[in-house]
């Protein structure tokens, strides 16, 4: 029996491991016969996080799954001494993260699924639902280097959009009510970056958006589904397929700098109900080009 630990930091990737596991069990990893996992709670902070790591190492396992960045960067930093290999997903810029240099041929010990450079599509994607706005939030991390990421490639298209990106930095135990007044009042709309903390608070940002009527954005289809508005970016469950299949290839025996990095598919989302809530009439042109709309249930009979 295969051991593989799994390092998770925050619940929003909760469904990337779900998709993990059905990937392995797909590929003949059986739960209980041929794979173990060693999985703590997620951490919510750096220091479980780092709590989280120590657990799943003593338990000597044969490959480490972590999700997202700041489990990737605590993963490899403990594993390379011990030699296990570690499988990320997801991960905004696995180079600018440090956590490889060469994608095609990923050096140690670390591969696994990154993230396409799309937060500027994503940007285009929130001002054609709203024209005319002009100063969008967005709140931050910075600690994280995903958001340091999701800032840079803002900052590179919002010229071109007229618009102005105002960063909001975040502390790690701000609460609902710190997060209720983060949004400047000028704010036209909510930014979230790809950033593990600030998209754990979701739904605080989400109903603040909501009362004051302005867009906001998200990386993930499920917060999309749960009530943000609009979202452009990856599926975290077909990302934790996806890994799966490299941690397969691993655990058969195969190099890890034979397993190159992978790039995850990015997909448009929208909720109408949320668009209806905000009064945000939706062209039927934006609607053809989206991936997966939501629509508000019709009321019981």
């Amino acid at each position: 029996m295969r051991v593989v630990g799994i390092v998770l930091f925050t619940t929003n990737n909760v469904e990337t491991v779900d998709g993990f596991k059905e990937g392995m069990a797909a590929l003949g990893w059986v739960e209980g016969v041929s794979v173990r996992y060693v999985y703590p709670e997620a951490a919510s902070d750096a220091r479980t996080l780092a709590e989280n790591v120590r657990e799943v190492l003593a338990a000597k396992p044969d490959l480490l799954f972590a999700s997202p960045t700041p489990a990737a960067m605590a993963s490899r930093k403990a594993a390379a001494p011990l030699g296990i290999p570690v499988i990320f997903a997801p991960v905004n810029n696995p180079v600018a993260a440090g956590l490889v240099e060469n994608l095609a041929r990923p050096e140690a010990n670390v591969t696994g699924v990154g993230l396409a450079p799309s937060e500027g599509r994503r940007l285009q994607s929130l001002v054609s639902l709203r024209p005319g706005m002009r100063v969008v939030s967005v709140p931050y991390n910075p600690a994280d280097v995903s958001a340091q990421a999701s800032l840079e490639q803002l900052g590179r298209c919002s010229k071109e959009l007229g618009v102005s990106i105002k960063p909001v930095p975040m502390r790690e135990h701000d609460t609902p009510e710190d997060l209720d007044t983060i949004i400047p009042a000028d704010a036209d709309a909510v930014f979230l970056p790809r950033d593990a903390m600030v998209m754990s608070h979701y739904k605080t940002f989400n109903d603040l958006a909501v009362r004051r009527r302005i867009p906001m954005s998200t990386p993930r289809l499920d917060q999309v589904e749960d009530g943000v508005l609009t979202g452009y970016g990856f599926i975290g469950r077909e990302i934790g397929r996806q890994s799966a299949s490299m941690a397969h290839q691993v655990l058969m025996g195969t190099n890890v700098s034979n397993v190159p990095v992978e790039t995850a598919r990015d997909f448009l989302f929208l909720n109408l109900g949320t668009a209806q809530a905000i009064g945000l009439d939706v062209p039927d042109s934006i609607l053809r080009q989206t991936h997966y709309v939501f629509r508000p249930e019709e009321p019981q009979q």
